[in-house]
């Protein structure tokens, strides 16, 4: 038992360290690659946030959704068009995407909720796919089709930090990650974490508890 713990206690302070310097990593990375690169990152973390959310519809759950990428194109859409059109600034816009990106998911999964396995991932092909056209081709002249939406303000804390250069982009899209990975792992660890792996493993039995 003793060498167990001791054992823990080892992985606990290599995975502390492990994090601190990766930390370190991404913080100091800016100042070593070139502009592109940066951008290049910057990107790949926005696509980090979508897999990290995909990870608890596919992995914790075990739902096989292929169209995640359309409610995440909702919550962006969103964002930029209330931006444009009412000047509301993108820190308050962040959880206002968020809601609307979760009810809409609610409104147009809660008729095939009960589908699963091939059946499940043909409905949400679809989907993505109908969301996808509708975006492009520009209802209501809002969402500008293929090339998007334009002019869209820089993130901002009023006049004290504007994000406006690809490093602070970088920063500024890594800090969400984090605190992303610091809420999962958290909610992973909680009774709905143990209860979304119940629903994975056998969702009978989860429900029937």
């Amino acid at each position: 038992m003793k060498s167990n713990k001791n054992i823990n206690q080892k992985n606990s302070i290599f995975q502390n360290w492990l994090v601190i310097l990766v930390a370190i990593l991404f913080i100091a990375l800016p100042f070593t690659i070139n502009a592109y690169w940066v951008d290049v990152l910057f990107f790949f973390g926005i696509y980090a946030l979508l897999g990290l959310s995909l990870n608890i519809v596919l992995g914790e759950v075990g739902l096989f959704d292929l169209g995640h990428m359309g409610f995440m194109a909702i919550g962006a859409y969103t964002t930029a068009i209330l931006n444009t059109a009412f000047g509301i600034p993108i820190i308050i816009l962040l959880p206002i995407s968020a809601i609307t990106a979760g009810a809409f998911a609610w409104l147009v999964c809660s008729p095939i909720i009960h589908l699963r396995g091939d059946y499940l991932c043909i409905v949400t092909i679809g989907m993505g796919e109908i969301i996808r056209l509708t975006l492009n081709n520009n209802p209501f002249g809002i969402t500008g089709g293929p090339n998007g939406v334009f002019g869209i303000d820089f993130p901002s804390l009023g006049s004290i930090f504007v994000v406006d250069n690809s490093t602070k982009f970088y920063y500024y899209i890594w800090l969400i990650v984090g605190l992303t990975i610091i809420g999962l792992v958290n909610l992973q660890r909680s009774r709905i974490g143990r209860a979304w792996n119940c629903i994975r493993e056998d969702e009978i039995a989860a429900e029937a508890t």
